[in-house]
Formats: C-alpha cells, structure tokens, sequence
C-alpha cells in the first residue's frame, strides 16, 4: 500500500512539473537548432537549481557534442549549470 502511494505521489509531482512547462522538449530543441550551428542529437528535462531544465544535445559542425540548457519555463539559455553541479 506504501508503495502505491509513493509511486501515485511521484506521478503526480511528474504531471504537476510537466504542466508547469510553457516550452516542452520538442520546442526547446527548435530553440537550440535555430540559435547553435549542429544538429540536434537529442535531449531530456531534468530538475535543476529547484527549476525544470531541457538538455539538448548537440554535434557541432566541428564534431564535437555539446550540451544546451534551455529554461523549461521561460524558453531561454541557461547559461551556466547551477552551483554544486
């Protein structure tokens, strides 16, 4: 009984960050491709610095990859990973 209750908890913190999202993974890839040179590899959201991130994965034209924080609430760059990271 624990369990479920712990599992339906996590799922609904999961659903509730997601809703708080106003640029979901798709669109801040679109962000990423429009302002880097590269290809999008690809990406995942992650909790941060107490706020939602999407990392997109990039292959530069050098061929290097590299990874973009977008601000899943905002839309913008994150320049710089939170302290203690």
């Amino acid at each position: 009984m624990i369990c479920k209750l712990r599992v339906a908890a996590l799922l609904t913190v999961l659903h509730v960050s997601a809703a708080m999202a106003a640029v979901d993974l798709e669109a801040a890839a679109a962000i990423v491709q429009k302002k880097v040179e590269g290809r999008v590899l690809g990406g995942k959201t992650v909790e941060e610095g107490g706020r939602t991130l999407h990392v997109i994965k990039v292959l530069t034209p050098d061929g290097r990859v590299t990874h973009i924080r977008i601000d899943a609430k905002t839309g913008e760059v994150v320049k710089e990973p939170p302290k203690g990271r």
